[in-house]
């Protein structure tokens, strides 16, 4: 275990594999990315250490619904570290929802909105311990500046941009790579098929607030 700067505890990982050189050598397992079916779309994917999915939903309130789907369904399943929920939302990066999963545990949430608008965040035991934009990764916050940047430029996520508009280096791919190494769970491409994830729910009761405001992220 490594601790950060305010005493927070992280589970050290060991590197992914990094052959060649270059961003995309450097992003290990997720290479697989830009070929999912959730590649051009909006998305929440939340990490979840050590927690099966019956705990996810139990620790957020939520009953499971098998016949759930449309606005605020959440898919919950087993990988290997934890478990991975998934919704086309933004409830995994919510205060109310992180400081809730992380309890006694490490978190990761990694969300794009449908304006393409994308955010990290990493909690351990319902503490913000890192966030940052991961398309600009050096807009960042962390209880441990010196090891975010470490993970980043292990991750080849310090990009030099392109000139031309139109290309854009494989931010995704990095930010759920940070996801990986800060909570010890992997997302595989199984998880991202229709029906892979059996636990279904509705977290609709996290986008209520007063006067209709926007929950408040964390």
């Amino acid at each position: 275990m490594q601790t950060g700067s305010q005493g927070f505890e992280f589970p050290r990982l060991h590197p992914l594999e990094s052959p060649g050189q270059g961003p995309c050598s450097r992003l290990g397992f997720y290479a697989w990315w830009s070929r999912s079916r959730w590649a051009p779309a909006a998305f929440c994917f939340t990490f979840v250490a050590d927690l099966a999915p019956e705990e996810v939903l139990r620790r957020l309130g939520l009953s499971e619904d098998p016949e759930q789907e449309g606005f605020a369904t959440i898919e919950v399943g087993r990988a290997p570290g934890g478990s991975i929920m998934v919704e086309c939302g933004s409830a995994g990066i919510f205060r109310d929802v992180v400081q809730t999963l992380s309890q006694g545990t490490s978190i990761a949430s990694v969300e794009r909105n449908v304006n393409y608008h994308s955010h990290f965040v990493h909690a351990v035991d319902g503490h913000v311990v890192a966030r940052l934009v991961p398309m600009f990764a050096h807009w960042s916050d962390s209880a441990d500046p010196e090891r975010l940047k470490q993970d980043l430029e292990e991750l080849g996520m310090l990009w030099d941009f392109d000139p031309d508009p139109e290309v854009f280096p494989p931010y995704i791919e990095g930010a759920l790579a940070l996801a990986e190494r800060r909570t010890g769970v992997r997302l595989e491409p199984r998880h991202l098929q229709p029906g892979a994830l059996p636990h279904r729910a509705s977290i609709a009761r996290y986008y209520e607030s007063p006067e209709g405001a926007f929950p408040e992220l964390a």
